[in-house]
């Protein structure tokens, strides 16, 4: 007979710990959610880069620009084509919980790492401010596309 106990604690060590530079300095997941929510995809996909940089992940943080970069154009092609009846704020709210939990998915454990650990975290007006920047950004080429682009592509 064997004298197992399903009770007992496992003897191999568990390794779910996330490790975090106690000095570095991340948006928490609401700093990430205004992002999105005044500069769009993008501006969550450069705060989540952020985040990657300060936890030492380039390769993480350029993939983030880029699949964010790739989302901002696939919502402008669907705002485009889409008809007028489909409100705006729904691809607001989508961005912003598709962002938000993708974020939560790859960065929450660091990001709670460092919140138990009582580590600063950047401020949720640097996060609005670089979405604002961000936001600026997209409508200044917006509108230099639409001065540039021939009159037959004007609605």
């Amino acid at each position: 007979m064997s004298h197992d106990n399903p009770y007992q604690p496992p003897a191999v060590a568990v390794h779910d710990a996330v490790v975090v530079d106690p000095n570095a300095r991340l948006y928490s997941l609401r700093g990430i959610g205004l992002g999105v929510f005044f500069g769009s995809l993008l501006a969550g996909g450069v705060l989540i880069a952020r985040n990657y940089r300060a936890l030492g992940e380039p390769v993480k943080a350029r993939n983030a620009l880029v699949w964010s970069l790739l989302g901002t154009l696939v919502l402008f092609a669907l705002v485009y084509t889409l008809p007028e009846q489909v409100p705006g704020l729904a691809f607001v709210i989508v961005q912003i919980v598709v962002i938000v939990s993708l974020a939560s998915k790859l960065q929450g454990p660091a990001i709670r790492a460092l919140e138990a650990q009582g580590a600063q975290m950047r401020s949720n007006w640097s996060a609005v401010g670089i979405s604002l920047l961000i936001s600026l950004g997209m409508l200044a080429i917006l509108l230099l596309v639409a001065l540039l682009a021939p009159e037959s592509w004007q609605l």
